[in-house]
């Protein structure tokens, strides 16, 4: 039987160690069960490909995409029988006007956030975020 050491690791090495023997953290349920999370990066052509999410609200290849810019910097998408972009093989394409009018740009890291029983997805670019978290993160006392 092994009695766990009453003094606390002193390196990096031995709190590796000891994170390793302890207990998994429960993982937190989240407050609203419909609502799925994910972060991509914004490929080539403003190629947005995230096949968890297009998985979860349903959008097979071929599904018509109405995408429309909110007036706080946020691009909405829901699906539409005449909508502009599409998808193709487990991606969507944000076009051009759009991703200027979010100052979205290729290589930056979005938030996405799927809402399947509505069939709405919604892109936070960079700005987006900082907005919301950018002066928050300054309040904090670390």
């Amino acid at each position: 039987m092994l009695i766990a050491p009453v003094i606390p690791p002193q390196t990096p090495l031995q709190e590796l160690i000891q994170a390793m023997h302890t207990a998994p953290r429960p993982v937190v349920t989240p407050i609203d069960s419909d609502v799925v999370y994910s972060m991509c990066i914004v490929g080539a052509a403003g190629r947005i490909h995230d096949r968890a999410v297009l998985d979860a609200l349903h959008w097979p290849t071929g599904t018509h995409l109405g995408i429309h810019c909110a007036y706080d910097g946020i691009l909405l998408i829901r699906q539409t029988d005449h909508g502009t972009a599409h998808v193709t093989g487990g991606y969507f394409r944000v076009p051009f006007r759009q991703r200027r009018a979010t100052d979205l740009h290729i290589g930056d890291k979005v938030l996405l956030v799927a809402h399947p029983q509505r069939h709405q997805l919604a892109i936070y670019p960079p700005p987006a975020l900082h907005a919301f978290f950018g002066n928050h993160f300054r309040t904090l006392d670390l």
